[in-house]
């Protein structure tokens, strides 16, 4: 499971992260608001958030993150802890609010809970169902064989419907900054995705110096 943890006190942050991924989380840490927003175009399972960061408030975060096609569980954290304070975070759309000092143990129990219980996601693209936690993509009744990376790309491109993405950025979103290949990765991956889905190989559009859009369908 991917965390987003946005915090700005640096050694707070550390220990928490370290703790995390002891408990097998892989954590990317935020120190503000501009980091965090610049984190967030790569999808999160879960999203930890301090109220009080250097350039803004945390809360500004939740709404957009919400509104995502499939969200993250979105935890507050603050040292205020008043109740106006947990009402607000909550009725902006977080899905828990801890107090500092936030006892790890206690935040890693109340992740695991809420990490069970976050709705499946299952996506429509025109004659496409696509099963994130199963893994799978049917055109109608027909299940299509993707390979792991074909599947992410998929996935990746739905949930960036109608926006022009770079090469350079699908191959650091989906394959990830250590991956050594090129871009020719992408533009090899895309041909595949049209061949075994014509759903796409009519609405996934190349732009011109650009990369790929996809095009929602009218």
């Amino acid at each position: 499971m991917n965390v987003l943890l946005i915090e700005d006190e640096q050694k707070l942050a550390q220990v928490t992260a370290r703790f995390l991924r002891h408990h097998a989380y892989e954590v990317t840490i935020a120190g503000s608001l501009a980091e965090a927003k610049q984190c967030l175009t790569t999808a999160f399972d879960a999203v930890l958030i301090d109220v009080r960061l250097p350039d803004g408030d945390g809360w500004s975060l939740v709404p957009g993150i919400k509104s995502q096609v499939q969200p993250p569980v979105v935890f507050m954290m603050t040292s205020r802890g008043e109740a106006d304070d947990r009402v607000f975070g909550l009725e902006l759309g977080a899905d828990d609010y801890l107090v500092k000092p936030v006892v790890l143990k206690e935040l890693t129990i109340r992740l695991e809970r809420a990490l069970k219980v976050r709705p499946v996601a299952r996506y429509a693209f025109g004659d496409l169902t696509i099963d994130e936690k199963g893994r799978q993509v049917k055109t109608g009744e027909r299940v299509v064989s993707l390979a792991k990376m074909e599947f992410e790309l998929l996935l990746y491109f739905i949930e960036h419907l109608g926006e022009a993405l770079s090469r350079d950025q699908i191959l650091d979103d989906v394959w990830g900054y250590a991956f050594g290949g090129d871009t020719r990765t992408v533009d090899t991956h895309v041909k595949q995705l049209r061949d075994k889905l014509p759903v796409i190989k009519q609405q996934l559009k190349t732009v011109h110096r650009v990369g790929y859009r996809l095009e929602a369908i009218e």
